[in-house]
């Protein structure tokens, strides 16, 4: 780190100082007993500021049931943190608006800042972090202010390094400390610093890159942000399906969150994030439907799968095991149903029954003979591909292997899962799979065909170990489930529980 740009940078003349109003208001709040009333007189006193705040508060983000007329009513219906959080945000972004001959590219800076922002606070009320929503949507929302900070100090220099990097912002990190020995986060949490905002956000600003290296106490509000950089990623590429494939790993990892809360956060971002623009009054350019890109997504995964670019984990694994072709399906990528035995025997081999839990699912999809009548070949493949394409995405990071046993049918051996652990990844698949049926059916044929997904699973474990003594029992437990659920009329899941002796 090179100290004597950081304070070069920090001592710029054009470098913005803090808001009055924000100074106030975090002078305010730092009283544990401060009066709602004199805040919001203070806050009030901006009138452009004070609408803004009102506008949101409104809006849909927030889904208040009965319109606010007030600030000192906003801060009685949300609190204190929603009403300083979106005070101090805002008052910042007026600060750093672009000056006569900037070149600065703030267009694609606030949308990834809003995107952020918005994201991240979705995320943390997913996850019930009360005290951290508004703390992640500030921290979104300032994340790069470094950015701007080393721009108006270097100018032409620092916008050469951006732009060597394009449209890759994963990559500028690194290109700023090999050419300043210094990188925006760092510059930012030392502006943050610098205005004396809280630790609560100068720290996470700091480590919104390297969120896994965040102190205890500040990261949870970095890894939200850092998924929320993550959606903006989906939200704004051409091509999403990467981007979406490490946002539902990295989310799963990091937070416990499954795909179908990731993108119900992705589709609320990008219909917020418009709305949110028009207030800020920032330009942020156009952006694609959240619902269409999800769309898009899934229409690439079937494509590369056609074109075998994607290869399931388990089957690069045990498919070299068992003569590599020979235990792969051609059509999906999958383990097939050779594969299959091996993997289930593979596993059964190396626990002591009972001691450690093992769990066999087997997916059958319903309706895909209408599907063949109603639609074509291409769309009953494109289903066929899909499925086991949201198999892996699900129950691949449970270390789950995905297995095509027939035509229809798949499925699932999963090490070290329990029976309700499996059973809920299975309801959150069925809904997922649901929902997705849109995006492969084509439109005109949605009335004429339906399509239904079984689920039957089975799992060894210490009541059930006297009973399933080979993997062929496990696997026949799992048979008999699936075929109860197809006895439903709709997608269903059923699970094979033994019945107590008398």
């Amino acid at each position: 780190m090179d100290p004597d740009l950081l304070t070069d940078i920090l001592n710029c003349p054009s470098l913005p100082s803090l808001p009055a109003v924000a100074a106030q208001v975090l002078e305010l709040t730092s009283d544990p007993d401060v009066k709602m009333s004199e805040l919001a007189d203070q806050i009030t006193m901006d009138q452009a500021l004070s609408a803004k705040v009102l506008r949101t508060v409104n809006s849909s983000f927030y889904g208040l049931r009965k319109r606010c007329s007030s600030i000192e009513k906003a801060l009685i219906m949300l609190g204190l943190g929603p009403v300083k959080s979106l005070v101090l945000g805002f008052s910042l972004v007026s600060a750093f608006e672009g000056q006569d001959g900037d070149t600065f590219d703030y267009q694609s800076y606030w949308l990834r800042g809003l995107n952020t922002a918005i994201a991240a606070k979705l995320i943390a009320d997913e996850k019930d972090f009360d005290e951290e929503c508004d703390e992640a949507f500030l921290t979104g929302l300032l994340q790069d202010i470094g950015m701007i900070a080393m721009y108006r100090a270097m100018k032409a220099r620092y916008n050469t390094v951006v732009e060597s990097v394009g449209s890759d912002h994963s990559k500028l990190t690194r290109a700023e400390i090999s050419e300043f020995d210094l990188q925006h986060a760092g510059v930012g949490s030392a502006i943050a610093s610098k205005w004396k905002l809280p630790n609560e956000i100068a720290v996470p600003i700091n480590y919104h890159e390297r969120p896994t290296a965040c102190p205890s106490e500040h990261s949870k509000v970095a890894r939200c942000v850092a998924l929320g950089n993550l959606v903006h990623e989906v939200l704004i590429s051409e091509i999403p399906t990467d981007s979406l494939r490490s946002l539902y790993s990295r989310a799963k990892q990091w937070l416990d969150l499954s795909e179908s809360q990731i993108d119900d956060i992705i589709v609320k971002s990008g219909n917020a994030s418009k709305e949110m623009s028009k207030v800020l009054e920032v330009e942020v350019g156009t952006q694609e439907d959240p619902q269409e890109i999800l769309a898009k997504a899934d229409r690439q995964i079937i494509n590369m799968t056609r074109g075998q670019e994607i290869e399931s984990y388990s089957a690069k694994e045990v498919g070299s095991l068992v003569d590599g072709e020979e235990a792969i399906d051609p059509m999906t990528g999958v383990l097939n149903r050779e594969g299959f035995k091996h993997a289930i025997r593979q596993v059964y081999s190396t626990v002591k029954p009972g001691e450690v839990d093992i769990t066999v699912i087997q997916c059958s999809l319903g309706g895909m003979d209408a599907v063949l009548q109603a639609c074509d070949q291409q769309t009953h493949d494109d289903i066929i591909i899909g499925t086991a394409s949201m198999l892996i995405k699900y129950f691949e990071p449970m270390g789950g292997a995905v297995c095509r046993l027939g035509h229809t049918d798949f499925g699932v051996v999963l090490p070290e899962v329990d029976r309700a652990s499996a059973s809920r990844t299975a309801s959150s698949f069925t809904d997922q799979f649901t929902s997705s049926l849109g995006n492969w059916i084509p439109k005109e044929a949605e009335g004429a065909t339906s399509v239904q997904v079984h689920i039957g699973l089975a799992t060894l474990d210490e009541g059930t170990a006297m009973l399933f003594i080979s993997p062929e029992k496990l696997v026949l437990a799992s048979t008999k489930a699936v075929n109860a659920a197809k006895t439903s009329p709709t997608s269903a899941i059923r699970s094979f529980v033994p019945k107590k002796a008398a």
